[in-house]
């Protein structure tokens, strides 16, 4: 039961942290400021993190962690390489959604985190690029897909994905789901997949 709760309260810090890093960047905002929004003692930080930077770090590795893990389970599971392509493109959007503000604190303040941290993020992103792209070069060779790059569509399709983060807003013409078919359906158009849809000039893709 501590260990749950010292989760929890692990979680509000971040929450907090990440609500301010957001509207006033990383560097504007201090640790008076996060303990004022949590209502709380700088106990409340320092019983989970050793500062600022500590909390940072654990935002934008958190910005990368889940989109990591979804790759290396599709990776691991049965199927063509069509339909990981649709899987591993859907789920993504649905990460970069449903964490829409640690990906928009991670891409525009990676830059002051520790070095190693820096380092170590980077590769977990190169993980999910790698990824990816086997799954395109699998494609290629299976015959499934018809490009000449897979590395530099990778990163065109994953560059597409995250850059929802910045456009997003709960509420909108499309919801959740549509906006992942959506993106789904795009990355397999730019894979060349036999069987994806034609693009419709009237439908929300």
């Amino acid at each position: 039961m501590k260990e749950g709760v010292s989760r929890f309260k692990r979680g509000l810090v971040l929450r907090a942290a990440a609500k301010l890093f957001s509207e006033r960047g990383y560097a504007a905002t201090t640790i008076d400021a996060i303990t004022d929004e949590l209502s709380a003692s700088k106990r409340a930080i320092y019983d989970h993190f050793a500062g600022k930077a500590e909390i940072l770090v654990e935002i934008c590795e958190q910005a990368v962690r889940f989109s990591v893990d979804l790759a290396e389970r599709i990776a691991r599971e049965p199927g063509d390489p069509v339909a990981k392509l649709r899987l591993l493109a859907r789920d993504f959007t649905g990460i970069v959604i449903e964490n829409q503000d640690y990906i928009a604190i991670s891409s525009r303040e990676m830059k002051f985190l520790p070095e190693d941290s820096y380092r170590r993020i980077l590769r977990m992103q190169e993980r999910f690029d790698r990824i990816l792209r086997s799954i395109l070069a699998e494609g290629v060779a299976r015959g499934c897909f018809e490009l000449a790059d897979p590395a530099m569509t990778g990163l065109a399709i994953s560059g597409m994905i995250i850059w929802v983060h910045r456009w997003y807003r709960a509420g909108g013409r499309l919801s959740r789901q549509e906006i992942a078919e959506a993106m789904a359906e795009t990355a397999l158009r730019m894979a060349a997949a036999p069987g994806a849809r034609r693009a419709d000039p009237h439908s929300p893709g």
